[in-house]
């Protein structure tokens, strides 16, 4: 039996998928559902964005992984092997949240995990006896999870040699805005850490790369799990990069242990600078009077950071895009990304805009975060996806990058000045960074 798994690229209204020769970082998704995949079958990995898909080659099964971003792209795969007489499966956060339209485009769908399904979904696919919809009667324990099948994957095509761990699933808060919550039904599971450090030694010895990112939404969502993770980190002589929330810097022993364990860049979700947008999004953890100290813990270790904003949210003002870039002058940050807020069909926020009449544009949901799909309270949505634009611009600007990282000297300059440049060299085509990950 042979499966492909398919990774589709992002594309945006009329026009084409985007196709880069290099992707900054790989995915989990497709080498770890083929270490799902039961013994004796044939498995090939195609990403969409990287190499042309081979519609003419005998497959026995397609599975297809999509994001709200790729799933327009999912479908016309979908489309093109089914007119073959291929079967296809879809799977991903974007099929978990809209299972019945994604029916439409597919002969069976994944709902939710896939440890519990996908030997099933395999030996079906096999029979010739597909099901519509496979769903995991509960949630995994992330007990004795396979490792992913890097093996399979050629790295020369990624920017970044680093390879994707992951430690835990869903995340410890409810942010309106997100579908992490609804996905992993709010629940937040962690792995036995000798399992996780296995399977780093595990890829380290076969790949010789010794970096890794860790893809949990939320790394640090239990504190002391996440101090017993980089105790055991430590002898491992590797560098890694996280995710993790603002409020993580309250606690400075974890900081510490994080550095001395390897860590080299986190990404945070600090979200906005105004606190009445960040309590319209339940974002608890947050709070905006505190950032400029919990930003400090991590410039006193050299621990380099990149931050995330989000535009558009009620409390927010055209003036807002200003404030923004002024507090990022002045904690010297050395990286940022910005987006217009985007909330996703089923998450509360969404659910709120539409029973407000707010939502003006559905199908932006699926554009990335440069999209406006509802109608912010103090702005239309063209001066919202504007002021993100302006945002871009204006951090990345020569005189914005020389005073953050050149003058004085920052302990971030030989981290931070080659993505600098790079969002640069994107932001003046007018091309969002994100599509180049």
């Amino acid at each position: 039996m042979r499966i492909l798994l398919v990774q589709p690229t992002t594309k945006y209204p009329n026009r084409r998928p985007l196709r880069s020769r290099k992707r900054w970082l790989l995915g989990i998704t497709l080498p770890y559902l083929a270490a799902l995949t039961p013994p004796g079958v044939d498995v090939e990995l195609v990403d969409d964005r990287l190499s042309p898909l081979p519609y003419d080659r005998a497959f026995d099964l397609v599975g297809i992984t999509a994001t709200c971003a790729t799933s327009e792209r999912a479908y016309e795969i979908a489309a093109e092997f089914r007119r073959r007489g291929v079967p296809v499966v879809m799977g991903g956060f974007h099929i978990s949240l809209h299972p019945e339209e994604a029916l439409e485009h597919a002969d069976a769908v994944v709902v939710g995990e896939a440890e519990d399904v996908w030997p099933q979904v395999v030996e079906d696919a096999r029979r010739r006896r597909l099901k519509p919809r496979y769903q995991a009667a509960d949630f995994h324990d992330l007990k004795g999870l396979p490792r992913p099948r890097l093996e399979l994957v050629d790295f020369r095509r990624y920017r970044v040699k680093i390879l994707p761990t992951q430690t835990s699933r869903g995340c410890p808060y409810h942010c309106a805005f997100c579908e992490v919550p609804i996905v992993y039904g709010h629940t937040y599971r962690r792995r036995p850490i000798g399992e996780v450090i296995e399977e780093i030694r595990t890829n380290v010895a076969l790949t010789g790369l010794r970096k890794i990112y860790f893809i949990d939404d939320n790394l640090t969502g239990h504190r002391e799990y996440a101090k017993e993770l980089f105790k055991a980190l430590k002898p491992l002589n590797i560098r890694w990069s996280c995710l993790w929330t603002i409020n993580t810097s309250r606690d400075e022993e974890l900081l510490d242990l994080a550095r001395e364990s390897g860590c080299f860049h986190i990404n945070i979700g600090i979200e906005n600078v105004c606190q009445e947008s960040i309590a319209s999004i339940d974002k608890v953890q947050n709070r905006v009077r505190d950032y400029e100290e919990m930003l400090a813990r991590l410039r006193e270790r050299g621990l380099f950071y990149s931050l995330n904003f989000m535009f558009g949210l009620d409390g927010d003002t055209k003036e807002l895009f200003a404030e923004t870039l002024d507090f990022l002058e002045r904690v010297k940050a050395p990286m940022a990304f910005f987006n217009v807020a985007t909330p996703r069909r089923g998450t509360p926020m969404w659910e709120q805009l539409a029973k407000e009449g707010r939502v003006h544009n559905p199908e932006a949901e699926k554009y990335l975060g440069m999209v406006c799909n509802f109608v912010p309270r103090h702005m239309t949505p063209e001066e919202c996806e504007e002021g993100v634009w302006d945002c871009f611009r204006k951090f990345y600007s020569l005189p914005s990058i020389f005073r953050r990282l050149l003058w004085p000297p920052s302990r971030y300059v030989f981290q931070g000045l080659p993505s600098n440049l790079f969002f640069r060299w994107a932001v003046n085509r007018r091309l969002d960074p994100v599509d180049f990950y």
